[in-house]
């Protein structure tokens, strides 16, 4: 059995969620003085948006953590929220599933290429744009799907030793 908790390697969330809410704030205190300006509401709708963004990243990837474990032939990716109160399986696949594995670093244009074909991308990453991912292609139920995880050398060694038991 193997087991991955992947940490955070940079803080692009952080400073998002700031600038957002900073951006959020100074749009409402902006709209103070400006009372009475017939399209008022759009300054106001924009900072909102702003507020939900900020959120959405505040419990995207600031409350939430994933753990990576390979047992008896299954990966399986978990959802811990709450201070590790809360574990949800949120991804299970079969290890014979998986036809590749490959490292992206940085914008990778492979990566920009797949999601314009508008394949299924589910990403467990705990950071934004990480400097290096690894990119698995599963196939369960006759669904092709990209998994998206953060990187480790033994994690990507096991998925590829898993790849090449079944090409050999």
């Amino acid at each position: 059995m193997y087991e991955f908790r992947p940490s955070r390697t940079n803080n692009k969330a952080q400073k998002l969620i700031v600038l957002f809410f900073v951006g959020a704030a100074a749009l409402f205190l902006l709209s103070v003085p400006l009372e009475g300006l017939p399209f008022l509401w759009v300054i106001q709708l924009f900072a909102i948006l702003l507020l939900v963004a900020a959120v959405f990243l505040v419990t995207r990837y600031m409350t939430k953590a994933f753990e990576y474990s390979i047992s008896e032939g299954d990966l399986t990716v978990t959802e811990i929220s709450g201070g590790g109160k809360r574990r949800i399986a949120v991804c299970r696949v079969s290890l014979s599933g998986i036809e590749s594995a490959r490292v992206i670093e940085g914008k990778d244009e492979g990566l920009r290429a797949i999601r314009r074909a508008r394949k299924r991308i589910f990403d467990y990453r705990p950071d934004i744009s990480p400097h290096k991912s690894i990119l698995a292609v599963a196939r369960e139920g006759g669904e092709e799907f990209l998994i998206l995880f953060a990187y480790d050398e033994e994690f990507l060694s096991i998925l590829r030793g898993s790849v090449d038991e079944r090409n050999i």
